[in-house]
């Protein structure tokens, strides 16, 4: 929570030049990058690269960076999504996009470089890719589900290339954030999803652009863990995302219907359909 909130204060400073705001929780909510209608009036919806804005927010926090610090730690589960995807959106109609990320692994020769494979999907159109993501800043405070551990933030710059030889492929670029807890007793930067139940709740967000291979054109491109930012008029949930009318037809009817899950008798939740199973 302290992270959602040293990041909303952020934005908002970095946006008060351009108005007042009063100093108040409510206001601050309602500055969310993810489903705050508003933000459509101090950035251009068409824009098509967020990656520098989104770096900008992130880093205009005054903590200190304490990368250096766990660099024999090993953060590779982070971005592994095991039996669920990440949903997005691509191109200015915001079409929907999958992605799963098999593996991630570090690097020998440098600390803040990862190894990642994966698939993404768009409709029917499924692309392998490979990549890497370069650790920039970890931020660390103090966490509020346990005063014994420490909780931070990390972000990174990633770039992954699809398989060239596949139709419609091109190369993902940005910057990524996400939640962290350390585990000091293994070494290890682990994925912190105790906030996963509130409202506005984002997490593993990559914020960049997709370009075709054949092309060289550039499509706006942002995924992630629920909601998602610089999304404009894309979301009207509020507790949840929930993608309005106007862009359900682009691939997001079984999402907002909730048909692509089952619950099984435990009440567990899991996707009904496993597309980064099945050879492409």
């Amino acid at each position: 929570m302290k992270k959602i909130f040293c990041i909303i204060m952020n934005f908002l400073f970095v946006l008060s030049n351009q108005y007042l705001f009063a100093q108040n929780s409510d206001v601050i909510q309602k500055n969310n990058l993810s489903y705050d209608k508003n933000t459509g009036k101090y950035f251009n919806p068409n824009q098509i690269d967020f990656s520098k804005k989104y770096l900008d927010i992130l880093l205009s926090s005054n903590s200190h960076n304490e990368l250096d610090k766990y660099y024999l730690y090993n953060c590779d589960s982070i971005w592994q999504t095991q039996n669920f995807q990440q949903n997005g959106i691509i191109g200015k109609n915001y079409q929907r996009i999958q992605f799963h990320i098999d593996n991630a692994l570090k690097s020998n020769e440098n600390s803040d470089l990862y190894y990642i494979t994966g698939k993404s999907k768009v409709n029917n159109n499924i692309c392998n890719f490979s990549g890497t993501i370069e650790l920039l800043k970890l931020y660390c405070y103090e966490c509020d589900f346990d005063s014994t551990t420490t909780c931070g933030y990390l972000i990174g710059q990633y770039v992954f290339y699809e398989d060239s030889t596949q139709n419609h492929s091109g190369i993902f670029k940005g910057i990524m954030s996400c939640d962290i807890y350390i585990d000091k007793k293994n070494k290890r930067i682990l994925l912190d999803e105790s906030m996963d139940v509130a409202d506005g709740y984002q997490n593993r967000t990559y914020v960049g652009v997709w370009v075709d291979y054949h092309t060289k054109l550039s499509k706006k491109c942002i995924w992630g863990d629920y909601r998602l930012p610089f999304t404009f008029d894309f979301d009207c949930g509020d507790g949840e995302m929930i993608v309005c009318e106007k862009y359900v037809k682009n691939g997001w009817e079984t999402y907002n219907d909730y048909s692509e899950y089952s619950i099984s008798e435990d009440k567990t939740v899991y996707l009904k359909n496993k597309w980064w199973i099945r050879p492409n």
